[in-house]
């Protein structure tokens, strides 16, 4: 309810009412929810037991909580899990029904949740929306709220960072050197390594002096360098994991130029369909339990066309670290069910490839290389020691990029040569 809901002299923001604290929570229907109300009264007064078949997260334990609450059902109450709604992951749900008891911490998180959010929003909204109308601003609402005004301070920030950015030139300097024992051995590239004393660098230790850089780069033309070091590591790199809803938003950005609102229409679309798992998830890990399904959905994923690729090769027996019961969270992440799917508009079957690809590189191998640096000197008169990097891979098994590229974070570096 609103703050006048529990005192009519609430409907005056003034600032002696602040702050409005309820000593008994009061909750009312919203007025274009009054006839499905209607037609759930008078259900309930029929049924001889109810299930739950809310979302499966805190928020979906709580609205049809307060649902029954509302009209003081008395009846049993029972809860059924759906993370899926596919017919197995339907079935398993329907045998593992309990009471709804047993959730009643998750339906009070929920209302907690609700009622913070509410004691922040009501106040604050009103103490600054005061404070504005003293300080000239008319009777213009300033609102606050515990999610929207972080989140805006955030977009506020970068949006003046990118407004106050001033652009400035740096410079890279690169050498490309022959091996003197083996000049048929090929050319390798280095790159420049400022020492902390070096001249000519800016507050973040990049070259922007023109006249050094030209300097630096002429004295290591024709000249011989020194190997000091020259290191060769044996690394692997696991597959991304399966996606969590801001994952997927982040890749189909990227990839299909989709907004967050069309991913989460277009997850919510696949998931009704049957075809993909809840997406409203901040979990990107699976439960073990579900692992014996993998060679089931894998060989559905095969009959589909453009995506047989995809599944062609994967190995249903490989279990990869993404198998963690103890990670998941009021959802595991989202991945294809194993139903077949039939007609999909282009937005639904792009998403839904995104979705696929990620479950099939958990049944790849990892990603094996050797990562490479050979560090170099260069004496010269004026600039005394000059360090040099040269850094590469060598692709030693492709694993699951075979059918992924690597372009995270942690890929090629600046002048990291691959092979």
């Amino acid at each position: 309810c609103y703050p006048e809901d529990y005192k009519p002299e609430y409907a005056s923001w003034r600032r002696e009412h602040l702050p409005i604290i309820p000593q008994a929570w009061r909750s009312k229907a919203k007025p274009k929810a009054a006839a499905q109300l209607k037609i759930i009264g008078k259900l309930l007064k029929e049924a001889t037991s109810v299930v739950n078949a809310g979302d499966p997260d805190r928020e979906g334990q709580l609205l049809v909580d307060e649902v029954l609450e509302h009209f003081s059902y008395k009846g049993p109450v029972s809860r059924i899990w759906l993370a899926s709604l596919d017919e197995r992951s339907v079935l398993k749900a329907l045998n593992g029904i309990t009471d709804n008891t047993k959730h009643a911490p998750l339906r009070d998180a929920a209302r907690a949740r609700s009622q913070a959010d509410w004691l922040i929003g009501m106040n604050a909204t009103r103490a600054m929306t005061i404070m504005g109308r003293e300080t000239g601003r008319g009777g213009e609402v300033l609102s606050l709220g515990r999610v929207q005004t972080p989140t805006l301070a955030l977009v506020v920030a970068r949006d003046r960072e990118i407004a106050s950015f001033v652009s400035s030139d740096y410079f890279v300097l690169r050498a490309y050197l022959t091996p003197q024992a083996n000049r048929a051995g090929g050319e390798f590239a280095a790159m420049f390594v400022p020492g902390e004393t070096q001249a000519g660098l800016d507050g973040s230790g990049r070259l922007t002096d023109a006249a050094v850089a030209n300097a630096l780069a002429e004295s290591a033309k024709g000249a011989d360098g020194v190997i000091t070091e020259s290191v060769r590591e044996n690394k692997s790199k696991a597959a991304p994991l399966p996606h969590c809803l801001s994952s997927l938003q982040k890749e189909a950005s990227a990839k299909c130029s989709m907004t967050a609102k069309q991913v989460l229409d277009t997850a919510q679309s696949l998931y009704e369909k049957k075809l993909t798992t809840y997406p409203r998830t901040d979990c990107r890990y699976l439960p073990e339990e579900q692992f014996d399904a993998a060679g089931r959905i894998l060989a559905a994923i095969a009959t589909v066309p453009g995506m047989e690729h995809m599944a062609g090769k994967a190995d249903a027996k490989l279990k990869s670290s993404v198998w963690n019961t103890k990670k998941i969270t009021a959802h595991h992440a989202i991945i294809p069910t194993g139903e077949t799917p039939g007609s999909l508009t282009n937005t639904e079957r792009a998403l839904y490839s995104l979705i696929v690809s990620a479950y099939c590189l958990q049944f790849y191998p990892v990603r094996r290389y050797e990562a490479q640096k050979i560090t170099l000197v260069f004496t010269d008169a004026q600039w005394g020691e000059t360090r040099w990097e040269a850094r590469g891979r060598l692709i030693l098994e492709a694993g699951w990029s075979v059918i992924a590229s690597d372009n995270d974070d942690s890929g090629t570096q600046d002048g990291e040569q691959e092979q």
